[in-house]
């Protein structure tokens, strides 16, 4: 229902070819596991004493697509700080093999991704922030305690992302 409004609505902006993947993948198969409600819940309050970088992203977004190469460039620069760099894809999850895959290993992506698979599209936001529209790309940091510090509605950039993951580690560190 709302999935299918924003893919609606983003193929009528895009128009046909937006966010195709690249036609050569360079990097091995990445591991991509379905996360239900539960298993976000748990994600977000089994922090160990770590802080949550969590970005919601979809292959047919073309600024999730973009955002993407500063995604991995953040996980490398914070891949020994106390940071989770963790994504979650709203394709899905039968889409899994055939264009979350090869769009994350095209990156050579690094980090823990998961796909979506909730009953339904609310329960899904309102576990991450019922304030929250389910636009893509969407962006939370959390604390270590599992609290929300920080929400990003839409494409952002690695200086972005830094600035407010060195914001959480400052205040985590008081």
């Amino acid at each position: 229902m709302r999935r299918l409004w924003y893919i609606s609505l983003i193929a009528a902006i895009l128009g046909p070819g937006a966010g195709a993947l690249p036609a050569q993948s360079k990097g091995a198969a990445p591991s991509v596991k379905p996360i239900d409600v539960n298993g976000i819940e748990r994600l977000l309050h089994d922090r160990k004493g770590k802080i949550l970088f969590l970005n919601v992203w979809a292959t047919w977004c073309q600024p999730c697509v973009e955002e993407f190469p500063d995604l991995v460039k953040v996980y490398n620069e914070y891949r020994s700080a106390p940071v989770d760099i963790i994504a979650i894809s709203v394709d899905y999850p039968d889409e899994t093999e055939s264009k979350i895959i090869p769009f994350l290993a095209s990156l050579n992506v690094p980090f823990t991704v998961y796909v979506a698979d909730v009953k339904k599209d609310e329960d899904f936001i309102n576990a991450l922030d019922p304030a929250w529209s389910g636009a893509v790309p969407a962006t939370f940091i959390f604390d270590a305690q599992g609290k929300q510090q920080k929400f990003m509605s839409g494409q952002k950039n690695y200086e972005t992302f830094k600035a407010d993951i060195d914001t959480a580690i400052s205040s985590q560190q008081r």
